[in-house]
């Protein structure tokens, strides 16, 4: 079991920097020019965690606070995402993603699901349920819960997503 278990994180790591590096190169061709992976990733975020701060969304995405205040005031600046003071603590902001943000991210979204969509056309119909089924367990092994949502509920951070 234990030479199975490492052959599969081997492959997992072999694989997952292929993967990212075919999301920039579609997200460089097909989206914004200026839009990055990072800024791609703190909408994504934002999306499913909307009134998240900027802690919880630098641990997201794996950047130290300063880099990230800078990322959210470009975002901001470019009316992506919203800035809202904490009801419960006045030292915090609250972010959320604007109209103008979500619809920039589902054009880039877009354009990587169908960039994806034309690779996995190449595999064999029942090669994709396997790759789909697959795909779900790992995203249930990797999901990320912030940790203001942790501490409410009382669990353990999970691990953040690469």
């Amino acid at each position: 079991m234990a030479d199975t278990l490492d052959a599969c994180a081997r492959e997992l790591l072999e694989v997952m920097p292929l993967v990212m590096q075919d999301l920039r190169r579609t997200m460089r061709s097909h989206s914004s020019p200026d839009l990055r992976v990072p800024e791609l990733r703190s909408l994504a975020f934002l999306r499913h965690n909307p009134g998240s701060n900027l802690t919880d969304l630098a641990e997201y995405i794996g950047v130290s606070l300063p880099s990230m205040s800078k990322l959210v005031d470009a975002l901001a600046f470019r009316s992506f995402i919203d800035r809202q003071p904490d009801p419960g603590d006045r030292r915090r902001v609250r972010l959320f993603l604007t109209e103008d943000g979500a619809a920039v991210l589902a054009k880039a979204r877009e354009a990587v699901q169908s960039a994806f969509a034309t690779k996995l056309a190449r595999l064999r119909p029942e090669d994709i349920v396997t790759v789909t089924a697959s795909l779900g367990l790992l995203r249930d092994l990797f999901v990320f819960v912030p940790a203001a949502a942790a501490a409410q509920a009382n669990v353990v951070p999970e691990p953040l997503e690469a």
